[in-house]
């Protein structure tokens, strides 16, 4: 992946111009190195001269191999928010056929939280088997781990909040694809 300053067509502008040898030369390379492209999703260029009529062109380019469009089927480049620099920020999705375990992970901030200690002590005492004590043990902590996933989903949508930003930048992103923006007169 990288910005070649090099686009595969000249289509890849939002405007004519460009050079058709400069294409060539990008494509023989690509092909003489095997590489497949891995398509950006949802926008059509991820680079604006940043002007009130601007040039958005595709100069960043993300490339693999066919092993490994093998192995990752499901790769994928996303768009971030551009926030800043005249180039729009991605995000290289990797997956896998591979299963997940389920882990369970504590975090600290819980304990910072009300209802956390009242959440512990319902769900340590709600079981009792004094038959065994190694399985009531093994039954408490499998309890209290399942009551923690699902109270802590309740907590915080910080990811949900930032992917929701990250969507509306991303459409008024694309927005500047599709028309020129005006410049306001002040009077």
């Amino acid at each position: 992946m990288g910005d070649f300053n090099f686009y595969c067509s000249l289509h890849d502008r939002n405007r004519a111009g460009g050079s058709l040898a400069d294409t060539l030369i990008f494509n023989d390379a690509i092909g003489h190195l095997g590489l497949i492209e891995l398509t950006l999703k949802g926008i059509a260029y991820n680079w604006s001269n940043m002007q009130a009529d601007p040039l958005l062109e595709q100069l960043d380019w993300f490339f693999t191999s066919s092993n490994w469009t093998l192995d990752y089927p499901n790769t994928e480049v996303l768009p971030l928010a551009k926030i800043s620099s005249d180039h729009i920020p991605c995000r290289i999705s990797v997956s896998t056929k591979i299963l997940k375990s389920n882990i369970f992970r504590f975090e600290n901030f819980w304990v910072e939280h009300d209802g956390f200690f009242d959440l512990v002590h319902n769900s340590w005492y709600s079981l009792h088997d004094s038959s065994n004590s190694a399985r009531n043990i093994s039954k408490k902590f499998k309890k209290l781990r399942g009551d923690l996933k699902i109270w802590s989903k309740s907590l915080s949508n910080l990811s949900l909040l930032i992917d929701n930003c990250n969507e509306v930048i991303g459409f008024l992103d694309a927005l500047e694809d599709r028309r020129v923006f005006s410049i306001l007169k002040q009077i």
